[in-house]
């Protein structure tokens, strides 16, 4: 199957787990295009998949991303499958704020695309906003972002008929 992984980063730790996430579903036997939603231009309903993702921002997610997803939410886009993924700095936190992956998965959901996989939410570890720390990407997210693209592969292929 054809598709594209779409992110926004502010520190990289995006990128870096978007790469991760395209490099399990092209072992898995996939066709990805990874691109920034900066450079993403119009969705292409062609595809068959979209994973979209980015950083986690007061409120959840960043209006680049969000604006994009809106995009998916249009003619040729519903029923098409997708995922959604994000980092946040609270999310070692004992109450972390709500992450940009679970609000970009609420908007696709709702306009009918189809959820393969719950969203896939990733710690930044000494984020500190107002000491504009930005932490650090363990290495153990990355290892868990390479096993979501490998486990969405799988199920893509469970869902392609014949």
């Amino acid at each position: 199957m054809k598709g594209m992984l779409v992110y926004h980063s502010f520190w990289g730790s995006c990128k870096r787990i978007a790469e991760a996430i395209a490099l399990g579903l092209e072992g898995s036997g996939h066709e990805v295009r990874l691109v920034a939603v900066e450079n993403a231009g119009p969705p292409d309903s062609s595809l068959d998949f979209i994973v979209i993702g980015g950083a986690t921002r007061w409120p959840g997610a960043t209006r680049k991303i969000k604006r994009y997803a809106g995009e998916l939410t249009k003619e040729g886009f519903p029923g098409k499958p997708f995922a959604t993924f994000s980092t946040g700095g609270t999310m070692y936190d004992e109450e972390p704020n709500e992450q940009a992956s679970e609000v970009l998965y609420e908007m696709l959901e709702a306009a009918g695309l189809n959820p393969i996989a719950p969203p896939l939410k990733l710690g930044i570890e000494g984020y500190k906003s107002w000491g504009r720390s930005k932490g650090t990407l363990p290495a153990e997210e990355i290892a868990r972002a390479e096993d979501f693209g490998r486990d969405l592969g799988s199920r893509l292929i469970r869902l392609t008929p014949g």
